[in-house]
């Protein structure tokens, strides 16, 4: 155990702005339920398709992801960022 080691706070920083962004995308799903700024709350996709592959002799490797992202999505990452710099 390191004795004196100060914290930079990066993990505490990155966790909470996770905990916004997820807290946000959750209230964004509850507007768009009930039609409150629906123009607003349609998701921007960005598509890396699951089948690309990275072949080697040996090792045959295939990547994939999708990520949606609202406005609310947004504004609760940057509230978590926020409020880890206060906190």
């Amino acid at each position: 155990m390191a004795v004196g080691r100060n914290s930079s706070g990066t993990g505490r920083m990155i966790l909470l702005i996770l905990i916004g962004a997820a807290l946000g995308t959750l209230v964004g799903f509850g507007l768009d339920k009930y039609g409150i700024f629906a123009p607003f709350l349609k998701p921007a996709v960005i598509d890396f398709p699951s089948h690309t592959y990275l072949d080697f002799f040996f090792l045959s490797l295939s990547f994939g992801f999708r990520l949606s992202i609202t406005s609310a999505t947004l504004l609760g990452a940057l509230g978590g960022y926020m409020l880890s710099r206060k906190w």
